[in-house]
């Protein structure tokens, strides 16, 4: 397959954006390809004393750009806003440098890496990941990505112990800004209202869909994370709007916690697990 994008590229123009505000760039793993080897990256800022522990996501499926474009956007902003800001940040700017290089939702093998987590036999990507995160939960995870058989951004959130309903902020803010929201009440499968996905009924992570593995953001909720933010920009409009459009929910994002609404309960603090 010809490549259509170049994942070293990406690499470089993180590595500038973390340099640009004092974050550290590590290679966590590398993996090798019939094409070649591939690294696996991870960011890692602390603002203030770190007291909310957040884990950023992007580039899992590979055919969904705007996602790595906002966060090099978003690294820019956090270093705008650093000093209002009281959060250990943990930052994944591409799971699948394959796939990103291909424009496939999959990597090179054809394997869907957000159904890889918690398997036998995982991906060498989610294998690196997955052993980095061991030990670690997160007060908010919030990962990026795009739906490409949308025309309206839609938001999954889930939160444990009635958390700030984040993103129903982020959607008034689009909503404002004069950006498509999807309406429909189903989306993906699972009941839906003003643009988020609601969870109700079963657990997500027994859904009979992710038998074989779970997605990152579930494996995440597994693990002890607590709140969920996963965006899906629509993939019909022009990237550029997209981006835009991450831009808006990263913003409203920050807002929060600015204000704190991730700090761990107090009652929480001698029960968490070690998050670095």
């Amino acid at each position: 397959m010809q490549k259509k994008r170049s994942y070293s590229e990406l690499v470089q123009r993180y590595r500038h954006a973390a340099d640009s505000i004092g974050a550290s760039l590590t290679t966590i793993g590398e993996f090798q390809t019939p094409s070649g080897s591939y690294e696996i990256h991870q960011m890692r800022l602390v603002c203030g004393d770190g007291r909310q522990r957040v884990c950023i996501s992007t580039g899992m499926h590979g055919n969904e750009p705007a996602g790595p474009e906002a966060l090099i956007e978003g690294l820019a902003e956090l270093g705008r806003r650093r000093d209002e800001l009281n959060a250990d940040f943990l930052i994944y700017p591409c799971d699948n440098p394959t796939g990103y290089e291909l424009d496939l939702r999959e990597n090179w093998a054809g394997l869907d890496l957000n159904r890889e987590f918690a398997r036998e036999g995982q991906a060498d990507e989610i294998a690196i990941v997955e052993s980095s995160l061991a030990g670690k939960c997160f007060d908010l995870t919030y990962d990026l990505h795009e739906d490409y058989e949308m025309r309206g951004m839609y938001l999954y959130e889930r939160a444990r112990d009635g958390g700030p309903p984040a993103a129903e902020s982020m959607i008034a803010a689009l909503r404002a800004a004069g950006y498509p929201v999807h309406e429909g009440d189903i989306i993906d499968g699972r009941p839906a209202s003003g643009g988020i996905i609601l969870p109700s009924g079963r657990p997500p992570e027994e859904d009979g869909r992710f038998a074989a593995g779970l997605p990152k953001a579930l494996y995440m909720w597994r693990e002890g994370s607590r709140h969920l933010i996963t965006t899906e920009s629509p993939g019909l409009l022009p990237l550029g709007e997209r981006v835009e459009m991450q831009m808006v929910c990263f913003n409203v994002m920050l807002d929060t916690l600015a204000r704190g609404c991730f700090l761990p309960k107090e009652a929480d603090s001698d029960t968490q697990k070690d998050t670095r």
